[in-house]
């Protein structure tokens, strides 16, 4: 009795993450055959997308593993932002898991005009992964509708369940983005498999303001331009007080690789990439011109 008792207590807390419990069926779905149908004919978005989710792999993988979620929610950030750090929308959102402001805030995270923590790759990935975790508790232990609640919210989701009395994804009165976004995820984590963790080139460290930007980047071995490079989330040369910060620093990114992109809201199958090469071609929401610019959004100050 007190082996298995032993061995309850272990399966509970040992962080092995759940996988989803799809059926089969659920691939065959018009909505999801249409999405892995452009997947296959524009393999270089998910190419250049994984390419880019490789140096975070090892940080979200055991924060996902520590909530029990499954691991291919690693790939939902190709659908939010082709995992680019630096991607804001024009609707608000930011960063890799495109959070807004409110969704931020509301997780633990600082945006301010000293410092927007949605561009902290690791810390805004601990914001998201546990809303996910709520919205899936929220929603019954119902993935689509968690997923549709991430794209539309949980009111959206919840007043289109009480209008239309259905619970079914597929069914539900919901925004022609979420009723895009979410097989269109299916089809993305379907095809990206199960990710490997691999070994971090990008050291965090948690830091308590005040401090000053030259000061940081004194007390870690780099250049202030190398670190604010590194650290998009960075918008002046202070930290506030009485906050902790993640800050990151690689040791084999080049200075200035990583710059603010401006985004359309879901722009990821957009023809037109200006330069950054996503996904060849066809367009998913039939937009027209460049989805991405490189001009900084307002609010960040270059220097």
């Amino acid at each position: 009795m007190r082996t298995l008792l032993l061995l309850l207590i272990i399966g509970l807390y040992s962080g092995i993450a759940q996988a989803f419990n799809f059926d089969g069926a659920l691939y065959q779905h018009p909505r999801v055959q249409k999405e892995l149908d452009y997947l296959h004919r524009h393999p270089r978005y998910l190419q250049r997308s994984r390419q880019r989710a490789e140096p975070w792999l090892p940080h979200l993988l055991p924060l996902l593993q520590a909530r029990q979620l499954p691991a291919q929610l690693v790939w939902l950030p190709v659908v939010e932002s082709a995992y680019l750090p630096g991607a804001v929308s024009h609707a608000g959102a930011a960063g890799l898991w495109q959070l807004m402001p409110a969704t931020a805030e509301r997780f633990g995270i600082l945006v301010s005009e000293q410092y927007d923590g949605r561009l902290a790759p690791i810390s805004a990935s601990r914001a998201a992964i546990n809303y996910l975790a709520w919205l899936y508790q929220y929603f019954d232990q119902d993935w689509l509708l968690a997923l549709a609640a991430y794209n539309a919210g949980e009111g959206r989701v919840r007043r289109a369940i009480a209008r239309s009395g259905t619970r079914d994804f597929w069914q539900l009165p919901l925004p022609e983005e979420t009723r895009r976004y979410v097989p269109r995820f299916l089809a993305v984590q379907y095809l990206l498999g199960e990710p490997v963790r691999g070994v971090s080139s990008v050291t965090e460290y948690n830091i308590t303001g005040p401090v000053s930007l030259n000061s940081l980047a004194a007390r870690l071995g780099v250049s202030a331009e190398t670190l604010k490079a590194q650290n998009l989330a960075i918008k002046s040369h202070q930290l506030p007080a009485d906050r902790e910060f993640s800050i990151l620093v690689s040791h084999t990114a080049a200075p200035g690789k990583e710059r603010i992109i401006s985004i359309e809201t879901q722009p990821l199958f957009t023809a037109q990439a200006a330069g950054l090469d996503l996904s060849g071609s066809g367009s998913l929401f039939e937009q027209s011109g460049p989805a991405f610019s490189q001009a900084a959004p307002p609010g960040w100050r270059l220097y």
